[in-house]
């Protein structure tokens, strides 16, 4: 599993008075993001849930979750994670291709992220 961890900061997170409306809106926001424009760099997606989204790239289906949390900065940042998930029981060279295709999926997200002045302090955990 891979993790991006990045900080989070939409306008319209400061219309409400809830951390957890907050976050879901973060969630939501993220996910819609990379439903429409992962596309742009050869992977199919499609929203499930407002906080996960099927991914596939050449019938390698991969699913991955969104999920944000309050940075408690009294800024109204958000950290959020997006987690990348392999299904362990494959053989050793499927797995070395999801490797492959997650490690793609990842700069692909990192990417169309970047490009969103929304996002920042991105950082990659495993």
């Amino acid at each position: 599993m891979r993790t991006l961890q990045f900080t989070a900061y939409c306008a319209e997170h400061q219309q409400t008075d809830h951390i957890q409306d907050e976050c879901r809106i973060a969630q939501e926001y993220v996910t819609d993001l990379l439903s429409k424009r992962l596309v742009q760099h050869g992977f199919e997606a499609s929203r499930n849930e407002p906080d996960k989204i099927a991914v596939s790239v050449e019938s390698h289906p991969l699913p991955i979750s969104v999920t944000c949390e309050s940075a408690q900065d009294g800024e109204g940042h958000l950290v959020c994670r997006i987690n990348a998930h392999a299904d362990e029981e494959q053989d050793w060279f499927e797995k070395i291709e999801m490797q492959s295709v997650i490690k793609q999926l990842g700069q692909a997200i990192e990417t169309t992220l970047k490009n969103d002045e929304s996002f920042s302090q991105f950082e990659w955990k495993s």
